[in-house]
């Protein structure tokens, strides 16, 4: 069973907080290009947190062996990471649902903004619609 290494889980804690936090004010300044360019490293951190703690969720009694100090640090950083990690939840729920709303109006605009359309069939024949589903309309310039 690996040793537990208590730099490694600060390091990967604090590098965690700080990129979600990071993500938390792109999400607030709906910046897509850096969430998007945030999304590898924060999975990557979110693993190698997970596999420093592991030994220690593994078996707990390993923290035992840490100082009063360490415990107090790696208490207040879990903390932390859980007040940002649930912030960063609701932002990218909001962001997400946001998202969805502006598409749906986009969709609800472009059909109310749809034209019921004539066209000439293919036998020639002058004819309208008769389904009532929005067609495109085409313009020959030879005409």
């Amino acid at each position: 069973m690996p040793a537990l290494s208590y730099d490694d889980i600060v390091w990967a804690c604090t590098n965690l907080c700080d990129l979600i936090e990071f993500e938390n004010e792109a999400l607030e300044r709906h910046d897509v290009g850096t969430i998007r360019e945030l999304s590898a490293n924060k999975s990557s951190l979110a693993r190698i947190y997970e596999q420093s703690i592991a030994p220690m969720r593994d078996d707990p009694s390993l923290a035992e062996a840490l100082e009063p100090e360490q415990k107090e640090d790696l208490l207040a950083l879990g903390k932390r990471l859980q007040v940002l990690v649930e912030e960063n939840a609701k932002r990218l729920k909001i962001e997400m649902e946001v998202r969805q709303m502006l598409m749906d109006s986009m969709v609800s605009a472009a059909k109310a903004n749809a034209t019921q359309t004539t066209h000439y069939s293919k036998s020639g024949a002058f004819s309208a619609t008769a389904t009532g589903e929005p067609n495109s309309l085409a313009f020959n310039k030879t005409l």
